[in-house]
């Protein structure tokens, strides 16, 4: 069976962007807390690692934010692993919000 990463990610995009903040009504994805997706396949496993962050360094919500993009991202029929990192550099701030996160943003208020 040939893997495809690029689909596979994807898929995985497509989990992210159904987890919410736990205090705004956007995804983490559309926030910008999502730095970076990386798909391995090492013989015929695939594994996935996610680097994130939180809005607040201060925030104690990481490991029920861990379990959630763990839990959505092996529900992926093709993942086998799914690794979390939280990091704090650089430093989240709203540039980082995509333009669709910022039109939700626009319509809560």
């Amino acid at each position: 069976m040939k893997i495809e990463k690029d689909k596979i990610e994807e898929k995985v995009i497509q989990k992210l962007k159904t987890i919410k903040d736990i205090e705004l009504p956007i995804s983490i994805y559309d926030l910008g807390l999502i730095y970076n997706t990386n798909v391995e396949v090492v013989n015929d496993n695939v594994n996935v690692d996610i680097e994130t962050t939180v809005i607040n360094s201060r925030c104690n919500s990481t490991k029920s934010f861990e379990i959630e993009i763990e839990n959505q991202v092996k529900s992926i029929y093709e993942v086998d692993a799914c690794s979390i990192k939280f990091v704090y550099t650089p430093k989240w701030d709203v540039s980082m919000i995509s333009e669709k996160g910022l039109e939700q943003l626009r319509s809560v208020n």
